[in-house]
């Protein structure tokens, strides 16, 4: 989400100052690690027997939703849900952590705006080394006259 602010920040020039705001989810923190979820791909098959086994054992004696049903049950059994395949996953599935050296937080907008940078730094290093050679070429021009 984005919004320009009123005039009580002003820049000093005809630019606005816009505020922008990013949702990240909540997560746990654990030793200046977040749990962000499971690596679903590297399950392997006996992971997902136990895991269907556990969820077999989980809804056994679990009532199932009628079409009756009220909001504050769709919630409980969505809280629950939740809950008990965290419970299923955590059990079974390698946790993917996320820390400050991992690349894992990384996505499609902060590639994009690293190539931006990449790309700016580049074009000046580049026409830097341009004038400075601009400037030792006439530099030895004149000397040599």
């Amino acid at each position: 989400m984005w919004t320009i602010l009123a005039d009580d920040h002003a820049t000093g020039s005809k630019h606005e100052v816009i505020e922008r705001e990013v949702r990240v989810d909540r997560q746990e923190e654990v030793d200046h690690e977040r749990i962000v979820g499971w690596h679903l791909a590297s399950m392997t098959e006996k992971e997902a027997k136990v895991a269907e086994k556990l969820w077999i054992e989980q809804v056994k004696e679990r009532a199932q939703l009628d079409a009756e049903c009220t909001d504050g049950a769709v919630e409980q059994e969505a809280a629950w849900f939740q809950k008990a395949m965290s419970s299923i996953f955590d059990a079974t599935v390698k946790k993917i952590r996320i820390c400050a050296r991992s690349g894992s937080w990384s996505n499609p907008d902060i590639k994009e705006w690293r190539q931006t940078v990449g790309r700016e730094k580049r074009r000046r290093r580049n026409s830097e080394r341009a004038s400075r050679a601009t400037a030792e070429l006439q530099k030895s021009i004149r000397q040599s006259k």
